[in-house]
């Protein structure tokens, strides 16, 4: 777990338990508690490449909301130092609300407030990808398409180009799988595929498109995110977490 704090005074039974998967931590101890703050289940999940979405990592998310790195010494978990984060954390939700740290949340969701900004300025945004991780998005002005292979979703993106005024977010993940391998033909066959099918969006795009490619890498909990956690010093060796790209399809005589 990531370490725990409590909270208030009075009977311990009655005061609050607040840390990050404490269920770990309560279950070693065989200690059950009825009152508990987790920071694990506060936060929304993030998408996991390997499986099912995930909780995100303390780490990740100290460094998302609270601007610091944790976790850095070689000892790696310090109790007092994750348990001052996790209470930090808890504490930012209940002053700013559940919504908090949620994609569309006026507080922690940049992404998202850009895309329903771009949607009330009257332009058409939409997210291409995995059914898993269109489940995690929030209401965002953006719609949800789904695509089970990068290969649609660059067919996707290039259709929408056709269209002036559009906004499509669409992370390529085969690159990540590849990467995820120790088979250095299999990278450089997924790299050059990924150049093949930029080239071949760049090639069909209109006048006044940008076309940005970002690398997204893996979180600090070993999973993928959507670029919120500083890379730490061993991030060379994970896998990238996906490389997604940001398509803008400018008005027709302007961009």
């Amino acid at each position: 777990g990531g370490g725990g704090g409590g909270g208030g005074g009075g009977e311990a039974s009655e005061a609050y338990l607040v840390g990050h998967s404490l269920e770990n931590d309560l279950e070693a101890l065989g200690l059950p508690h009825g009152r508990v703050l987790d920071t694990a289940l506060l936060y929304p999940l993030r998408y996991n490449l390997q499986g099912a979405p995930a909780k995100s990592s303390l780490r990740a998310l100290t460094w998302r909301f609270l601007k610091r790195q944790i976790q850095t010494g070689a000892r790696g978990h310090e109790p007092t130092e994750d348990a001052a984060a996790a209470m930090e954390l808890a504490q930012l939700k209940l002053r700013h609300g559940a919504r908090f740290g949620l994609p569309g949340s006026e507080a922690g969701g940049t992404y998202a407030s850009l895309l329903s900004s771009l949607a009330k300025a009257g332009w058409g945004c939409s997210v291409a990808d995995r059914r898993e991780a269109l489940e995690l998005l929030d209401e965002s002005g953006a719609r949800r398409v789904e695509v089970d292979s990068d290969e649609a979703g660059i067919a996707y993106a290039a259709a929408e180009l056709s269209e002036p005024r559009r906004f499509v977010w669409l992370p390529l993940r085969e690159l990540a799988s590849a990467e995820a391998t120790a088979d250095q033909t299999s990278r450089a066959a997924a790299l050059e595929t990924l150049r093949s099918r930029l080239a071949e969006l760049i090639a069909a795009a209109p006048p006044n498109t940008l076309v940005a490619v970002v690398g997204c890498g893996a979180s600090a909990g070993g999973g993928a995110t959507g670029g919120a956690d500083k890379p730490s010093p061993s991030a060379t060796s994970r896998p990238l977490g996906c490389v997604a790209l940001t398509v803008v399809s400018g008005a027709a005589g302007g961009a």
